[in-house]
């Protein structure tokens, strides 16, 4: 075990597993710690992504019900009964997701190491701003949707053309700095679904996007193993077991209240003084 980065994978697996139910980018939350504390941010960028393994055991549990009925439908994939529905909408946006996740997470490996620390730094701000937008949008939606007190059926699943824009969204949170539950739910919302089934269709749909995220590293190039070296193996999995643990107990609530926090302005000031550290390191300050 690495035990100059003991602490720092706990903190970076607490981070994980609070975060990523929030419409916050908790890679980008775990690239930027690591890069902080010395880790390249290529190498902070991939650990970012192998720690969504530790948040997949808890959505797959949290969601088991649903999970266990979506593979029934595989008997009947084409039927018109709810769960096969929503098997197809797993499916589409899960292949719609991996079409524009995979070559963003190639291209972005490359072009961190090309640039190096502090430009990449410069590119997470700007994209963190982009995401704030993307949730301040979400929130303002949700807003209106309460004071309309509209209704829509609870079985609702999205249809062909839907699962695509949403999945191809999922796909942008490949880029550090985006939230792939605020891309996910705002084409959600956009579609007419009311906040509380946008946000359960957005986080069963991110139990598969959790594992994808998490073997893409590993799989594609030599980016997760050298992150994986530098961090350490054993640490690398401390990380993953306590992101496991504490998903377990913040999922429920997260999700029970997500629709009514808001974070954009978190996001704000998060991009805000990434930019700022990142400018004046370019600057030699």
């Amino acid at each position: 075990m690495n035990h100059h980065y003991l602490i720092p994978a706990l903190i970076a697996g607490l981070i994980q597993g609070i975060v990523e139910w929030l419409p916050v980018s908790s890679k980008t939350m775990i690239t930027i710690y690591f890069a902080a504390i010395g880790i390249k941010v290529q190498n902070a960028y991939s650990l970012g992504l192998i720690a969504n393994f530790g948040s997949f055991f808890a959505a797959l549990y949290y969601f088991r019900k649903e999970a266990l009925q979506t593979l029934r439908a595989l008997a009947h994939p084409f039927g018109s009964d709810h769960y096969a529905q929503l098997l197809r909408y797993l499916v589409i946006a899960t292949l719609a997701t991996g079409v524009t996740g995979i070559p963003l997470y190639i291209i972005v490996r490359h072009t961190f190491s090309a640039i190096g620390g502090s430009a990449a730094m410069v590119v997470i701000g700007i994209l963190l701003l982009f995401t704030g937008v993307i949730v301040r949008n979400k929130e303002r939606m949700v807003e209106k949707q309460g004071q309309a007190q509209e209704s829509t059926d609870a079985d609702r699943v999205p249809k062909f053309g839907a699962s695509v824009l949403t999945g191809a969204m999922q796909g942008l949170a490949g880029l550090p700095g985006i939230s792939r539950s605020g891309m996910t739910i705002t084409p959600l919302l956009w579609m007419g679904f009311e906040a509380k089934e946008a946000i359960r269709l957005s986080f069963m749909l991110d139990v598969l996007a959790l594992i994808g995220a998490g073997i893409v590293p590993l799989i594609i190039g030599h980016g997760g193993t050298q992150a994986v070296t530098q961090l350490g193996v054993t640490t690398t999995i401390l990380m993953i077991v306590v992101a496991s643990i504490v998903s377990f107990f913040a999922i429920s609530t997260v999700l029970k209240f997500a629709s009514r926090w808001r974070t954009s302005t978190a996001t704000f000031v998060i991009a805000g003084i990434t930019l700022v550290v990142a400018v004046l390191a370019l600057a030699g300050v």
